[in-house]
């Protein structure tokens, strides 16, 4: 199997260093960095425009970079790019299907493709079936399928091989509720015995799927870190949702913008604010409230990990 190419459990299954991209006036990529490791699923996470999809065709050895280096398994991708390719199961944005095809028979295709020999193919088709949960489909033509069932015969056609990294370029774009949660749930199992990278721009995924994540944003890498501390850094900004008595918030507005230390956000309730703000300033906050029209409630939200990424990329 390919996986047993990777020599050193511990080394990054996946190394991109300094990658850097322009197609014309645009520099799409200016840096970016990342790593990922066997039973580990990074998330890329950055809004649309970012870089992602470049990152991911890059990586992929679908685009050259102008410079830096994607190294696969210890091997370097511009000195051996077809030991590369081999290394990487590739879920694309847009997926490569014959909808003509039924869906043993474009797996199968896609084992000669990948150069697996015949006597091994059938196996390498159950097996990616099982793991991709499409078996049930196999006999169906692609035409026939939903996106969601379309998605898994993408994720099967990726894993043929068993190679060592998974790259899943926004793997639930168009997906549905049911069939995002569902996905969601054959990504997580997948680290069991890949590296995988999932590139998306929606932050609930990460935080659902993610080991690490790495937020690309304007071509640059602009934090590595772990999902955790994501939510540890959500947890040190309390939201309050303040209301006073005297019917307008205006007082307690301006009061606040004087004093430099609150995100302020009005609601349809002219005598309430939403205040972001550091959970140590709460005493100076009631002082004011109750300074600026009077203190009715004061009730504590905790900062959605949303408000973090809108922070992270703000230009």
């Amino acid at each position: 199997m390919l996986a047993a190419m990777v020599s050193d459990a511990d080394a990054p299954a996946l190394t991109a260093t300094g990658l850097t991209k322009r197609f014309g006036a645009i520099e799409a990529l200016r840096g970016v960095a990342l790593q990922v490791r066997r039973g580990e699923v990074l998330g890329v996470l950055g809004p649309n425009g970012a870089g992602k999809s470049t990152t991911m065709k890059v990586i992929t050895g679908f685009v050259a970079p102008d410079s830096g280096q994607v190294r696969v398994c210890g091997l370097d991708q511009a000195q051996d790019p077809l030991a590369c390719r081999a290394l990487i199961g590739y879920l694309p944005e847009e997926l490569p299907l014959y909808p003509e095809m039924r869906v043993a028979d474009h797996l199968d295709h896609l084992c000669r493709l990948k150069g697996i020999p015949a006597p091994e193919r059938r196996k390498a088709v159950v097996d990616a079936m099982a793991r991709a949960d499409c078996a049930h489909n196999e006999k169906r033509r692609i035409r026939g399928l939903s996106k969601g069932n379309r998605q898994r015969v993408g994720l099967a056609g990726a894993l043929l091989g068993d190679p060592p990294v998974l790259i899943l370029d926004e793997p639930t774009s168009g997906l549905d509720p049911s069939q995002v949660a569902n996905f969601r749930d054959l990504v997580r199992g997948l680290a069991a015995r890949h590296a995988v990278l999932l590139s998306t721009h929606v932050l609930g995924e990460v935080d659902a799927v993610c080991d690490r994540v790495v937020v690309i944003h304007q071509g640059r890498t602009v934090l590595d870190t772990t999902v955790g501390d994501l939510r540890t850094r959500a947890a040190r900004v309390a939201r309050v949702r303040v209301t006073l008595r005297s019917g307008s918030a205006d007082g307690l507005r301006t009061a606040l913008s004087a004093a430099g230390w609150a995100t302020i956000e009005a609601g349809d309730n002219p005598a309430q604010l939403a205040i972001d703000a550091d959970p140590s300033r709460r005493a100076e906050l009631v002082a004011l409230a109750e300074a600026n029209g009077g203190l009715r409630e004061l009730a504590e939200e905790r900062v959605a990990l949303e408000t973090v990424f809108r922070e992270l990329v703000a230009s």
